[in-house]
């Protein structure tokens, strides 16, 4: 079941959050090392026993990696005008909504290296009986929960009756911000990077 099999009539996608690829930086680094040791001792000391095993480290690491990613594709975070839902699982789905009206407070945390390379988790409490829902390792955490922020408080002033004007999309600037992190987290290709990004400057 998509993500798309979960919207109620009249409610809009707002913005996507995903996974960064940089938490799966160590996997990398296990499936590069062995397979580089693999290659050396192949083919500079002419050592096929030891080559052999390094290539089966850095085969199981790929296979590891592999499935990672899988799982990173698996999940996805989403804020409509009605809700926030986390669908998570690749066999076995599970999804989890939180209500924009039964939410009191956000929070989102960046440790060192999530400041510098703009990765975090994002903290929801909520007044339902789900409690806390966390968000972790979010690409772009801040504009997540800004979202939500604002998202929040235009649903709440509809339910009363009030009115407040649609927040202004993002700015040229952000939105190709926004485009280069896809590249980089690898949800979209080269091409569609430089299609879009192209079409992006001839907006401004």
């Amino acid at each position: 079941m998509s993500l798309q099999d979960h919207l109620q009539p009249g409610e809009e996608i707002l913005h996507r959050a995903h996974v960064t690829r940089l938490s799966l930086a160590p996997l990398w680094v296990l499936f590069a090392l062995p397979l580089a040791a693999a290659a050396y001792l192949w083919f500079g000391l002419q050592n096929a026993p030891g080559a052999l095993t390094a290539f089966a480290l850095a085969a199981l690491a790929g296979i590891v990696l592999g499935v990672k990613l899988l799982a990173l594709r698996a999940n996805e975070y989403v804020l409509t005008n009605h809700r926030v839902i986390r669908n998570t699982g690749l066999l076995n789905q599970q999804s989890m909504d939180s209500r924009l009206d039964k939410i009191n407070n956000i929070e989102h945390r960046q440790t060192l290296w999530g400041r510098l390379l703009n990765f975090g988790d994002v903290e929801i409490d909520t007044a339902s009986e789900t409690g806390a829902a966390i968000f972790r390792n979010i690409s772009h955490p801040l504009d997540f929960k800004r979202a939500i922020v604002a998202a929040a408080e235009q649903y709440r002033s509809a339910s009363r009756g009030g009115y407040v004007p649609a927040p202004a999309g993002p700015s040229g600037a952000e939105r190709l911000r926004q485009l280069k992190a896809l590249l980089d987290d690898g949800l979209i290709s080269r091409d569609e990077y430089e299609a879009k990004r192209q079409q992006l400057l001839s907006e401004l």
